[in-house]
């Protein structure tokens, strides 16, 4: 009889397949940055694969390393609709990673949950 492995499912909030734009970049010394070209130089453009309220899966054109804190500007399908998070990376290889927020406003919080809730 064959062996079936069995997972359990680790996440606290449900996660949704979703391809939105994104916006990041990584928060070497934990400094604010003191130019804004400075900060220009750093940000990178990425797209999500899925995402929950307690984090997300992004596509990466360059792996990031575990621990990695990043600052993210995600736009809800909409120009006007940012929600901006810090969010450590917890999983990554070659083509994606595994993101757990870290922080967010609240009012962004429940923008979020909304618009999770509309496509759920």
């Amino acid at each position: 009889m064959p062996k079936a492995k069995m997972t359990m499912e680790r996440r606290g909030t449900p996660r949704f397949t979703i391809k939105i734009p994104i916006k990041f970049r990584l928060e070497q010394n934990k400094k604010v940055l003191k130019k804004i070209e400075d900060w220009r130089q750093t940000e990178k453009n990425a797209y999500t694969l899925d995402m929950s309220m307690g984090g997300m899966r992004i596509a990466v054109d360059q792996p990031l390393t575990l621990g990695d804190v990043l600052q993210f500007d995600i736009y809800l399908l909409d120009k006007s609709n940012v929600v901006s998070v810090y969010a450590n990376v917890v999983r990554a290889d070659k083509t994606s990673a595994g993101l757990k927020f870290l922080m967010m406003k609240d009012d962004e919080r429940e923008a979020l949950r909304e618009f999770l809730g509309k496509i759920s």
